[in-house]
């Protein structure tokens, strides 16, 4: 369970002393998208959206609620400043509420770059082992470098490690920053189903291919362990579903299954996706493998319904990439409708 009893003293000591509005003292610092009847009923997906570059502290929560329609109930786990209790993805030491993940059959990682307290990185890691499911989004990659302290026992999954090699994120996903393929915010996705992955549960409804508002990313020679790709991007030369191919760039994996076994002994099903600018989220098709993945993640493709709903809740417009396009003054439970 969150310790919600020790963060609810923290924030009062840090309100005393005039560090925090009183507003963020009315709910945890985490958002929860209760779940009802579906599939997912009973079960716990845990969400991190830690990373300044994409929108995630937008599109997870939104995705949450989505996920929440089929049954799951969802736990958005952010980067908090300390200071005030709002959402601030240029916090790289701070995800308050990981202990969630104690209790999730599922993660969804979409971080980039952190670098967290030795007691805060244990349940990544320690869930990592235990051979439940992961999903990982874009810069999810990439998700932890240690830079103040080498000397953490957990330095180990830096995305520039050399044991294991490219850290957490080709240990478990499959690969870890490489670089832009398609030019960053420039080069749209045309995103075609491998041929051998068109009756995957995951393209359940999809089927054919679907244009994206996002780069490419760029991979290694080789994807780690068993990844096997099941979704290539084609850059295309500008920023519209209409654009031409780049001629000189051939279609690179942008989504791939993988397993992996923890120290537990157990033996996970893994999606990586590299594709997850905020713009992205807004084309249902994106949002629907998403979510037939975290299904298929949890050996639940046998329930994954053409009659999903995959409406956005609510408004989404999130904000330009980058640390200009954060919107200050966020608190988690701004997002609860």
């Amino acid at each position: 369970m969150i310790k919600s009893s020790i963060l609810s003293r923290f924030f009062a000591v840090l309100l005393l002393c005039g560090g925090v509005p009183a507003n963020a003292l009315a709910a945890n610092p985490w958002f929860i998208s209760e779940g009802g009847n579906g599939p997912g009923k009973g079960k716990h997906i845990v969400l991190i959206a830690a990373e300044e570059a994409y929108r995630s502290e937008e599109s997870l929560p939104m995705m949450a609620q989505i996920l929440s329609r089929q049954g799951f109930k969802c736990t958005v786990l952010f980067a908090i400043d300390p200071a005030d209790g709002t959402i601030n993805p240029k916090i790289k030491d701070n995800i308050p509420g990981l202990e969630a993940l104690d209790t999730a059959d599922l993660l969804v990682a979409f971080l980039r770059w952190r670098e967290l307290p030795d007691e805060q990185m244990k349940h990544i890691i320690d869930y990592t082992e235990s051979g439940k499911p992961i999903l990982g989004i874009r810069n999810a990659t990439h998700p932890f470098k240690y830079v103040k302290r080498p000397d953490s026992p957990y330095a180990r999954f830096d995305s520039a490690s050399k044991e294991p090699s490219g850290g957490w994120g080709r240990l478990v996903l499959g690969e870890t920053w490489i670089s832009h393929y398609g030019k960053n915010l420039v080069e749209s996705t045309r995103c075609d189903i491998v041929k051998t992955a068109s009756a995957h549960p995951i393209f359940k409804v999809i089927r054919t291919g679907f244009w994206i508002p996002d780069d490419v990313y760029g991979i290694g020679s080789t994807l780690s362990g068993d990844s096997t790709p099941i979704l290539l991007g084609q850059p295309l030369e500008d920023w519209t579903s209409e654009a031409k191919p780049v001629a000189e760039k051939t279609p690179q994996p942008i989504a791939w299954t993988k397993s992996y076994t923890g120290a537990m002994g157990k033996t996970a099903r893994v999606f990586t996706s590299t594709m997850g600018h905020g713009d992205a989220f807004k084309i249902e098709a994106f949002r629907r493998m998403l979510t037939n993945a975290c299904l298929w993640c949890m050996n639940l493709e046998d329930a994954i319904d053409p009659s999903f709903n995959m409406d956005i809740p609510g408004d989404y417009h999130p904000g330009p990439v980058g640390a200009k396009g954060l919107k200050p003054g966020i608190l988690p439970q701004d997002f609860k409708k």
